[in-house]
């Protein structure tokens, strides 16, 4: 979903797509492709055009500090649709695996009505299970089709939500 990021007195038109440790991002015209990993010590990394950075960002309210390239940058999301900012609770609809591991259970399916806290996948890694919920009320609009027993990479998308 397209969104506007504001970047002080500036809006663009930025439209991001993952798959795995892919990435699309689309900012105004120009188009970009790229990988991403996590760091050990909670960062970003992203080789994009031959480039390879290491960014950290926190969410606070509807904004985004973003350190990357040892410039601060304060980012300020607005939905398309509406025209005014987006807050926290509906910008977390996209739900990531937050490890390498296995896929133990899917508990619901596409179109599927859930409640905040509903466990919707299990994972499994290092003999550990990994509970990821649904973090609002929604219905789930789009849910992995990685089978039970089969790989999951970190950053894969696990299921968005939609409308509730």
């Amino acid at each position: 979903m397209a969104e506007n990021i504001i970047l002080g007195s500036r809006t663009y038109s930025v439209n991001l797509r993952r798959s795995g440790s892919n990435f699309s991002l689309q900012i105004d015209d120009k188009e970009y492709e790229g990988t991403f990993s996590r760091t050990r010590n909670r960062g970003l990394e992203i080789t994009m055009e031959d480039r390879r950075s290491v960014c950290y960002a926190e969410k606070k309210s509807d904004e985004t500090y973003v350190f990357a390239g040892g410039v601060n940058y304060v980012l300020r999301r607005q939905s398309l649709r509406a025209g005014s900012t987006v807050p926290e609770e509906q910008g977390e609809d996209l739900v990531l695996s937050p490890i390498t591991g296995k896929m133990l259970e899917r508990k619901f399916e596409n179109g599927s009505k859930i409640k905040e806290g509903d466990v919707v996948i299990v994972l499994e890694a290092m003999k550990m299970e990994h509970r990821l919920k649904s973090p609002r009320d929604g219905t789930i609009s789009r849910i992995t089709s990685v089978d039970v027993g089969s790989p999951v990479k970190e950053g894969e998308i696990m299921f968005e939500l939609g409308e509730e």
